[in-house]
């Protein structure tokens, strides 16, 4: 089985305009990118009110890639979503990790898809020294409720209208 790390990397645009910056990596059989996490489908559902249906998922995340967007995140491990004191610490050391993959994505529009992660990734971003951020927010992570996830979808919405721009 392909690492989630190299599957990432096949989707990876050559120019990051979009970058959706989450807590951490799903487990090896629970990525993104392989299309079977909530944050793929609640992404998708976004795309889809704004662009209409896709054919499949991959026809989404080719899309996805066409369109400069890509997932990173702040901590580079796994960690169990229980154990909150890990998850904080992961959090602080993902910082410089972060930082230095700013510098290579150089991305227009940042999503922070957590509130919780907004102080890291501010540093991060401050570290990172870039200019090249235009647009920057945070979505709540569509997890937990319903509510979550429409209010995720709602500002993913909103932020994809002036940042997408489409060849």
């Amino acid at each position: 089985m392909e690492t989630a790390a190299a599957l990432a990397l096949r989707y990876k645009p050559e120019k990051v305009k979009i970058l959706l910056i989450g807590e951490a990596p799903g487990k090896a059989d629970k990525n993104f990118y392989l299309a079977n996490t909530n944050l793929f489908r609640t992404v998708y559902a976004a795309f889809k009110e704004l662009y209409g249906e896709f054919s499949s998922s991959e026809e989404f995340l080719q899309f996805f890639k066409a369109a400069g967007c890509f997932l990173d995140h702040l901590s580079s491990e796994h960690t169990e979503r229980h154990d909150l004191p890990k998850r904080k610490l992961e959090r602080q050391n993902g910082i410089s990790g972060l930082s230095e993959r700013l510098k290579i994505h150089q991305p227009e529009t940042i999503i922070i898809l957590m509130k919780a992660l907004e102080k890291q990734v501010q540093q991060a971003i401050d570290l990172s020294g870039i200019k090249s951020i235009r647009h920057q927010t945070t979505v709540s992570y569509p997890a937990g409720s319903d509510t979550n996830r429409l209010a995720c979808i709602r500002g993913l919405v909103e932020i994809l209208k002036v940042s997408v721009e489409l060849d």
